[in-house]
Parts: structure tokens; sequence; C-alpha cells
């Protein structure tokens, strides 16, 4: 019995002890690491990290939406793979080109929610594109 309590005091003790020594910063990372065949664990993309209330103010920033929105229309419409599984008119490629770019203007111009509405606008055209 005083073994077990022991046990529990030494629990307690030690938990206490690992939450005063850690830091309060809880970080969100980014990068992207896996294991090869060899069984070595490869880093493919340098990890980024922030604490947790820089994180929420870069969600939170007026730009955020705008360079979301860019980077899936990218992803969607002008790298090989997006270009490859949807089954793109090039009247529709340059009229989201196009989009992307009234987009980006008005973004880099301060007008938000104008070049929001532009790629916003441009997605939706991606979405009701015939996957192949």
């Amino acid at each position: 019995m005083k073994n077990f309590f022991l046990g529990i005091l030494f629990l307690l003790f030690s938990t206490v002890f690992a939450n005063a020594t850690a830091d309060d910063k809880n970080e969100v990372c980014s990068g992207f690491a896996k294991w090869t065949k060899d069984g070595e664990f490869k880093q493919i993309r340098k990890s980024k990290c922030m604490t947790e209330n820089e994180y929420q103010s870069y969600l939170n920033s007026p730009e955020y939406l705008c360079n979301y929105y860019q980077k899936s229309i990218w992803k969607e419409s002008e790298r090989e793979y997006g270009k490859k599984q949807y089954k793109y008119t090039e009247e529709k490629l340059k009229k989201i080109k196009a989009l992307k770019d009234e987009g980006k203007a008005l973004c880099d111009a301060g007008k938000f929610k104008e070049g929001e509405s532009k790629l916003i606008e441009a997605i939706t055209i991606i979405s009701f594109t015939m996957l192949k």
C-alpha cells in the first residue's frame, strides 16, 4: 500500500515538474516528412513553426483569403497535376486566369473583398468543371 501511494506521488510530482518546465508557447508547424523504403525519416519540405497566437493572427489577417484562393486556383488550374484532373476548355482556362489576375491586382491594391469575389468566381468555374 505504501508503494502504491509513493508511486502515485511520484507520478503527480513528475507531471507537475514536466508541466512547469514546458514552454507555454504551443507551436503550430508546417512541413512534410516521411519514412522512406530504406527506413530513413526524410524531410521533404522544411518545417516552419509559429506560436498559436501568431498562427491565429495569420489566419485572421485581411490578405489571408486572397493568398489562399490564389494558391487554390494555381493548384487546380495552372499546374500540370490540376490540368490532368479536370476537362478544361481553353476558354475556361483563359477566363480563370483573367479572373485570378484581376483578383490578385485588387488584393495587391488593398481591396481584399473585391479581390476575393473575383477569385471566388474563378474557383466557382473550377468547381463546375467536369473531372476526367
